[in-house]
């Protein structure tokens, strides 16, 4: 039996020495992300984490239930993609067309109150508010130097950085977005208490607007500024532009690093589906919503051109605006907000079509730079308006 004790004690020291070395180095974010992931069954974050987190409510002071399409309850999924969605756990479908709410189907845990994690379709709400604080001039232009509002951004390559190069993912910081590494940006942002802290280390390393990159924390950056210049919260910004004026049936809420901190402004936006679907409706009507212009539509318009520069591979950037997605399907341009796990918010102007889609699982094999399942949904929503 003194062998069992021995070896106890030893285990429990090893883990102990881990846990105190984890701490010594900086990377408490290990231990954060153990107990929200692996302590309760899962292996990364997914929809439904909102109770492992400190939030900020952005309330619904103003609900305006969407219309009914005559033809509501009426429609039918495909029996084709049925498998399909189910096969990625999808928890929620939606399609407004024309104004009006035409389809919605919720499956497995998914309902019409469920508040599920947007992930990265919070880059492009983080986006929708700089477009409003360039048009109340808190921001003078999309060329204006970051190192006016964060002085840590003055000096070397990273003082030739501006707004534009943050919105565009042009800005060559090497934040890194590994999503499996529990030691890089992205663990720490996620699951550390202090995201200001750990952005503010990162700078250029190669000169801005020169290379495309997909970095996570160009968004926090923006955040940075937006609480900077309005003085408010993204939270609090967002609410009083945005929520508050499209109608938004529930509150949402908003991911935060720690209690009262700052919003985790590349992910992490709370809410239903329906709600989601305002944001993809503003954007396809130009930034317009009932007879208020939210955002000016020339900023909907330069957020919609791609970037037009080379990425690592090469590749010159078509398929990137201003933090939104761009592509197109069966000759329509469409153009979407894309969150982990398969979050969409689809806009396909042709047809005066958005369509939301949240789920657990999103296909891994790309298209055109978007994963393909996205292409389901679309055909889907296609199948289905009359």
């Amino acid at each position: 039996m003194k062998w069992i004790k021995r070896i106890s004690l030893g285990v429990l020291s090893a883990l102990l020495l881990a846990v105190l070395a984890l701490l010594l180095t900086g990377h408490d974010q290990v231990l954060y992300g153990v107990g929200k992931t692996y302590l309760i069954g899962k292996t990364k974050p997914d929809i439904d984490d909102m109770p492992l987190f400190d939030v900020r409510e952005i309330p619904a002071d103003h609900p305006e239930p969407w219309p009914l399409s005559s033809r509501y309850g009426t429609r039918e999924l495909p029996e084709q993609w049925r498998a399909q969605f189910d096969s990625l756990e999808t928890t929620s479908y939606l399609i407004i067309h024309r104004d009006s709410l035409l389809f919605e189907r919720y499956y497995r845990d998914g309902s019409d109150t469920m508040h599920t994690n947007s992930f990265s379709m919070a880059k492009s709400f983080t986006a929708i508010l700089v477009g409003k604080a360039l048009d109340e001039g808190f921001i003078t232009s999309l060329d204006q130097p970051v190192c006016d509002f964060i002085p840590e951004y003055c000096e070397g390559l990273s003082a030739g950085l501006t707004v534009r190069h943050l919105l565009s993912m042009t800005s060559g910081i090497p934040f890194g977005e590994s999503y499996s590494s529990p030691f890089g940006y992205m663990a720490k942002a996620y699951y550390g208490k202090d995201l200001a802290g750990v952005t503010l280390k990162y700078k250029a390393s190669v000169a801005p607007g020169t290379l495309w990159a997909y970095e996570g924390g160009n968004t926090v950056l923006l955040s940075m500024i937006l609480e900077r210049s309005t003085g408010r919260s993204v939270s609090q910004y967002f609410f009083e532009k945005i929520w508050s004026c499209i109608g938004a049936e529930s509150s949402a809420y908003w991911n935060l690093d720690r209690k009262g901190g700052m919003e985790k402004a590349y992910s992490g936006v709370y809410a239903t589906s329906r709600d989601f679907a305002r944001i993809g409706k503003l954007w396809i009507n130009d930034g317009v919503w009932g007879n208020d212009t939210l955002v000016s539509p020339s900023f909907v318009a330069a957020s919609l051109m791609p970037v037009g520069l080379s990425d690592a591979e090469g590749d010159r950037c078509t398929w990137y605006g201003l933090h939104w997605w761009l592509g197109s399907h069966r000759g329509m341009p469409l153009y979407a907000c894309r969150g982990l796990r398969g979050q969409y918010i689809i806009c396909i102007p042709e047809k005066d079509l958005v369509i939301v889609r949240t789920g657990h699982m999103q296909c891994t094999k790309r298209e055109k730079h978007m994963p393909v399942d996205m292409y389901w949904y679309v055909d889907a929503a296609l199948d289905i308006i009359p």
